[in-house]
């Protein structure tokens, strides 16, 4: 009786250390999509593009020629409305969007452009598209 004791106590032990620990997921992870049903997926470690007639590409290290970087973080409204201080009229319909004073990011360099995807809340994110001087912005809700 002892010894089948022991050894299921360790066979306990045993089971509970070599469980994979629960994968954590921030609030960015999952489906989004466009007015236009493009869509997005936001992994912990990239973006997959997809656009409405199925096309898709992940966004890494070979689609981005090497120059590649996705990490998440809080910027202020100010560091958001000045990514794009040559265009005043982009800059103001950011400004009028973000009313609060800091928001939850995911950031994606990629070769020359980036993106910044702003939450808004659980179901709505602000997409921030720069390519050089140029910007653009577009609005995501959770599918």
């Amino acid at each position: 009786m002892r010894y089948s004791t022991i050894i299921t106590c360790s066979a306990l032990v045993f089971a509970c250390t070599v469980s994979p620990a629960p994968r954590v997921e921030g609030p960015f992870v999952g489906n989004w999509i466009t007015a236009e049903n493009a869509s997005i997926t936001i992994r912990p470690d990239t973006i997959v593009q997809y656009q409405p007639d199925g096309e898709s590409t992940t966004l890494d290290k070979n689609a981005c020629r090497g120059i590649f970087s996705f990490a998440h973080g809080t910027k202020s409204r100010q560091d958001l409305t000045s990514l794009v201080p040559r265009q005043p009229d982009l800059r103001q319909k950011i400004s009028d969007i973000l009313v609060e004073q800091s928001y939850p990011v995911a950031e994606l360099n990629c070769d020359r452009g980036d993106q910044t995807y702003v939450l808004l809340n659980d179901r709505q994110l602000l997409a921030i598209y720069r390519d050089g001087d140029v910007g653009a912005i577009e609005r995501l809700a959770r599918r």
